[in-house]
């Protein structure tokens, strides 16, 4: 990195504020390590509404953050090579849209830096120089990956932009454990040198307040009134299924389905631009820990190899991309696969409607 003189940060489409996080920390780790590089942030398609506060930190250490919404996006970026590529909180190249060729085509060494259990970072050219540094078990963010680089670091770095990017890494942390509810071995550890070192956290909780628009509202509704609730039994034990389609918030659909009750929820939506469909998982993790469910290897890995695609995440969360545009397919194979995995074969819930 410290030789690297062209360096394109990235992460996945419709960036958290982890994703968004640990690519403007990286970008402040490679200017640090050379000033004169010339260093930017592609993030595909756009960041998520939690992201917008950690987006004005970012500007304030001078992040090139540059949205690809298109392939005309990226026409200047297609010319140059670029020495060093980093990929951060991304469990698949799919997720990289159109950024993705890029990666491929034009970055002579690429360091993947990741939290995700299961991963599907494939299609790289033989003569590219791939490095992972991936470690869901003692981590549970990529910040907190990234924060160990950060560390190496800080000595070069001035103390008022040093807190900053301690700010935004913390931030980072805060937003993927879910105010920490969901840890890792190393977590608190981390975070306690951050705070040690000058995060501002009354600013990194600043940074994450944000107010959901009306129109998550109404996507949560059309959620719950279009999903299909099922029963299936595992070591003996029943697991609600919530099964939905909507057009976008398909995380915050998910999250609503299990706080009204389901263990795991499975919500699908129609990407046009990819012709193909994106899926959302969710389930409880102590229905998965208590039962063994894993709901990547066990359900959408299996769609993946029936559909084409990828995906990655973890047991109890993640998403993939399925290769068709064909839904009822979809929930119908789900539904084969739900069956399949089930001791007693998979149960309905019909009710009337008043």
């Amino acid at each position: 990195m410290k030789q690297a003189r062209k360096v394109v940060i990235t992460t996945h489409v419709n960036a958290d504020p982890d994703a968004v996080a640990s690519a403007c920390v990286f970008y402040g780790i490679a200017k640090a390590l050379n000033k004169d590089a010339n260093v930017c942030i592609l993030i595909p398609e756009g960041i998520s509404r939690e992201s917008k506060g950690l987006q004005e930190l970012c500007n304030e250490i001078g992040a090139d953050i540059k949205i690809v919404r298109n392939l005309s996006d990226l026409r200047k970026l297609a010319e140059e090579l670029f020495e060093l590529c980093i990929i951060t909180d991304t469990a698949s190249l799919e997720q990289l849209r159109f950024v993705k060729d890029l990666i491929i085509s034009n970055c002579s060494f690429i360091t993947i830096v990741d939290h995700h259990r299961f991963q599907e970072l494939i299609g790289f050219k033989d003569d590219q120089k791939v490095v992972k540094v991936v470690d869901e078990e003692n981590f549970s963010s990529s910040s907190e990956l990234t924060f160990l680089f950060l560390e190496k670091v800080k000595e070069r770095i001035g103390v008022d932009e040093l807190r900053k990017l301690l700010t935004i890494t913390l931030a980072g942390i805060v937003a993927d454990t879910k105010r920490f509810q969901r840890i890792a071995k190393e977590t608190f550890s981390i975070v306690s040198k951050i705070v040690k070192y000058g995060a501002d956290y009354e600013r990194a909780l600043k940074s994450l307040t944000s107010e959901k628009p009306p129109s998550s509202r109404i996507a949560r509704v059309k959620c719950i009134l279009r999903h299909r609730g099922f029963r299936i039994r595992i070591k003996g034990q029943d697991i609600f299924v919530a099964v939905s389609g909507i057009g976008a918030y398909e995380s915050d659909c998910a999250s609503t389905l299990i706080s009204i009750g389901y263990d795991v929820a499975f919500v699908f939506t129609e990407d046009e631009k990819l012709k193909a469909l994106r899926l959302v998982y969710r389930g409880k993790d102590e229905v998965i820990e208590q039962t063994g469910l894993d709901m990547f290897n066990n359900i959408v890995k299996k769609l993946i190899d029936e559909f084409g695609g990828s995906g990655g995440g973890h047991k109890s969360a993640g998403g993939a991309i399925l290769r068709t545009y064909d839904l009822k397919s979809a929930v119908m194979q789900l539904i084969k696969v739900l069956n399949s995995i089930s001791e007693t074969g998979v149960v309905e819930f019909a009710e009337e409607k008043i």
